[in-house]
């Protein structure tokens, strides 16, 4: 099939600087960072805050974190062979109007606590 230059529009290329970063309705978490958060678990429960657009994640093996929030139970996904991961949010990105558009995200990470806090 023949499609004329331009016809059809590629994706732009968003380069992530920092270790989380939105992607495809995706938060993503670099390799490196992934390992220390959730180790080598692949369920993490999370929680969203509206008001503080807060978005909390931690692996399943923490019960006080379940025990403290509201938590809902989702896969942690191998993003790519390099071992990042990623976790979906479209539906809450949806449900609060807050962009979908690609891009580095301001967190902090809780490596005792194992606790992901990212801000949407």
């Amino acid at each position: 099939m023949f499609f004329p230059p331009n016809a059809v529009p590629e994706k732009k290329s968003f380069i992530p600087i920092k270790e989380v970063y939105l992607e495809d309705g995706h938060i993503c978490i670099k390799r490196s960072l992934a390992e220390k958060i959730f180790r080598t678990e692949m369920v993490v429960f999370t929680i969203f805050y509206a008001k503080d657009k807060t978005f909390l994640a931690a692996p399943a093996s923490e019960e006080s974190f379940k025990n403290i929030h509201k938590v809902q139970q989702q896969m942690l996904k191998s993003k790519n062979l390099s071992g990042d991961k990623s976790i979906s949010i479209q539906e809450i990105l949806l449900d609060n109007d807050i962009a979908e558009n690609d891009r580095d995200l301001t967190f902090l990470a809780e490596e005792a606590l194992h606790i992901l806090k990212v801000h949407l």
